[in-house]
C-alpha cells in the first residue's frame, strides 16, 4: 500500500511558481503507475498553517481534490481531523510555525492512528479519463553514462552522484520531465541539451542564508505548459555553463552567484546529479 503524504510541499510549489498542469502531469503518472502494478493508494492530506486558518487559499487544493476523486481514491485529511477531533487547539499550538505541525499535541498522533484505522479503504487508482494519454509509454529513472560517479551517504541517503564539473550525458529517447540532485551552496547553473533545443540555465544552489544541511536532496523540473518537455532522440547533455545574467532560479533552489574555485575544505560538501526521470516508450 502507497501512503501518500501529499499536498502542503505541492501547494507551496504552486504558491512559488510551478504550474498546476506540470505538478498534476507529474501525479497523474504517479496514480498511473500505481494502477499498473496494482498498489492501493491512500493518500494523507496536510495544510500549511495559513490554509488552515483561511488566510491562504489555493486554487491547487481543488484541482488535487478533483483529481483524487477522478481515480477513485479516498483521502485522510488532516484539516477535517483537526476541526473534528482537535478544535479545542488554537492554530498557533496546532502548528510549529508555517508548514509544520507541533509535535509537542497529540495531534501527530492521532492522524497516524487515522490512517491505519482507514487504510482498508486504501484502493487501487481506477482508470480515469485521461489516462489513455499514457498508454503506450513508462517512465525510467536513467543516470549519466560517464564520468565515474562518487558516492554520498548520510543516515537518510545512501547514492552515486555525478558533480557537475563534468559535462554530464545520458543516452536515451524520451521526454525530460525532472532532474534528481544534491545541491551545495557552490553549484553552477546548468543547462539541458539535446540535438536540437537547449534548455536553461537552471540555478541548482541552496541559499548560503539557509542553517540547514550543506548538501541536500532537491528536484528541478525543466518544463512548463509553454515550454514543453525536452523531446530527446539519443543524448541528453546536462552541462555547468557561465551566465551573465541570473539564472532561472526554481522554488527551494537559490542563486549566491558564481563560486570561486573550490577548496580542499568545499570537498566535503559537494553536490551533483543523480539522474533523470524520462517518460519513454514502454
Amino acid at each position: 500500500m502507497i501512503l501518500w503524504e501529499y499536498s502542503l510541499n505541492e501547494a507551496n510549489y504552486f504558491a512559488n511558481g510551478l504550474a498546476g498542469r506540470v505538478m498534476m502531469y507529474h501525479n497523474r503518472w504517479l496514480l498511473e503507475i500505481c494502477r499498473r502494478r496494482g498498489y492501493r493508494v491512500l493518500p494523507v492530506l496536510l495544510y500549511n498553517k495559513s490554509e488552515a486558518t483561511g488566510e491562504e487559499q489555493s486554487l491547487y487544493r481543488g484541482a488535487l481534490a478533483d483529481l483524487l476523486a477522478r481515480y477513485g481514491l479516498h483521502s485522510v485529511d488532516a484539516q477535517q481531523l483537526w476541526l473534528r477531533d482537535f478544535s479545542h487547539l488554537s492554530a498557533d499550538v496546532l502548528y510549529r510555525d508555517n508548514p509544520h505541525y507541533s509535535t509537542e499535541t497529540d495531534f501527530l498522533r492521532a492522524l497516524a492512528q487515522a490512517v491505519l484505522e482507514q487504510a482498508s479503504q486504501a484502493v487501487i487508482p481506477e482508470a480515469e479519463a485521461q489516462a489513455a494519454r499514457y498508454e503506450g509509454k513508462d517512465l525510467q529513472f536513467l543516470m549519466p553514462s560517464a564520468p565515474t560517479p562518487i558516492r554520498f551517504s548520510n543516515r537518510i541517503l545512501d547514492c552515486e552522484i555525478y558533480p557537475f564539473a563534468d559535462s554530464l550525458r545520458i543516452n536515451m529517447s524520451g521526454r525530460l520531465l525532472a532532474c534528481l540532485l544534491l545541491s551545495t551552496h557552490r553549484e553552477p547553473p546548468i543547462r539541458f541539451e539535446t540535438e536540437t533545443q537547449k534548455r536553461g540555465p537552471y540555478a541548482v544552489q541552496i541559499s548560503r542564508r539557509e542553517s540547514g544541511p550543506q548538501v541536500q536532496l532537491k528536484h528541478l523540473i525543466p518544463w512548463n505548459p509553454v515550454n514543453k518537455p525536452l523531446t530527446v532522440e539519443e543524448c541528453l547533455v546536462v552541462s555547468a555553463c557561465k551566465v551573465s545574467r541570473k539564472p532561472v532560479v526554481q522554488h527551494t533552489l537559490a542563486w549566491n552567484g558564481a563560486c570561486p574555485p573550490e577548496t580542499g575544505a568545499d570537498a566535503a560538501a559537494r553536490g551533483g546529479m543523480i539522474g533523470v526521470l524520462a517518460e519513454v516508450a514502454g
